[in-house]
């Protein structure tokens, strides 16, 4: 009786486990089917919820704009400034290059998110300029003065005997300056200036601290309207890629126009 009882249940709990064994194979085979369409519809809410709703697309293009915007005029005044911080720093006269010599210590070693709250709060609180100028000046001013050493170290980079072949043939330093050093120079000056560059561009995603929608703020808004992280700041990092490629394809065609060596690859 005790060896009957035994083998019944050993045999029940046989049945139990196949029987378990059935509904994993089961499961494992419908998660297979259903993973696909779930993780397709969990796209398409995501991208009706964080773009389609409200049209917080809008969000999003305005803040792209406000990057844009920023990036482009930072770069091309602060492309000016370093030119003429770059000026005074080779002037040999102390008047000239001890002031830009302190200025560019100076940037280099205050924070740039400090100078542009300085900026906003302090400096230019009494005048009228919104927020988006603002912060175009403070990263002109910043960026200005690593423009400045990179210009300087491409020029000191090329060889004296340049500057007195193009006085032996006649040429005054400005035009000496213009045909013979500075295209030497711009092929030591384009990679580092480009790395500059596309940090000028990332670094843009701290003026939301100034009120500035810019493409981080939108996406933290968007965030902080449908509690979804993940979708709107890996949208946001793409866009911020795409910019940089650009910028850094564009420049790498310059490199290839006045490097001659660099057309091959």
């Amino acid at each position: 009786m005790i060896d009957m009882k035994k083998a019944i249940g050993l045999s029940a709990v046989t049945l139990m486990l196949s029987d378990v064994a059935a509904a994993a194979e089961r499961g494992v085979a419908l998660a297979e089917t259903v993973e696909p369409e779930g993780m397709m519809s969990r796209i398409h809410e995501s991208v009706i919820s964080n773009l389609i709703l409200e049209d917080r697309w809008k969000l999003l293009t305005d803040g792209l704009f406000n990057t844009l915007k920023v990036s482009l005029w930072s770069i091309v005044l602060a492309t000016l400034l370093g030119g003429c911080l770059c000026a005074l720093r080779m002037n040999r006269r102390k008047w000239a290059f001890v002031p830009v010599k302190w200025y560019v210590e100076l940037m280099r070693s205050i924070p740039l998110l400090v100078l542009l709250l300085l900026m906003f709060y302090v400096v230019l609180t009494d005048v009228a300029l919104s927020s988006v100028w603002i912060a175009i000046v403070s990263f002109a001013l910043y960026f200005g003065a690593y423009f400045c050493e990179i210009f300087r170290t491409g020029v000191e980079g090329v060889n004296r005997g340049q500057w007195e072949a193009g006085y032996a043939l006649g040429l005054s330093p400005m035009r000496t300056f213009m045909k013979v050093i500075l295209p030497q120079a711009v092929k030591r000056i384009i990679p580092v200036y480009k790395g500059q560059m596309i940090t000028l561009v990332k670094s843009t995603s701290i003026v939301g601290y100034l009120a500035v929608v810019d493409l981080t703020k939108a996406g933290d808004l968007i965030r902080s309207r449908t509690f979804d992280a993940f979708f709107p700041l890996l949208l946001v990092s793409a866009v911020y890629l795409l910019l940089c490629w650009i910028l850094s394809s564009g420049l790498d065609l310059l490199d290839r126009s006045v490097t001659p060596k660099s057309r091959k690859i």
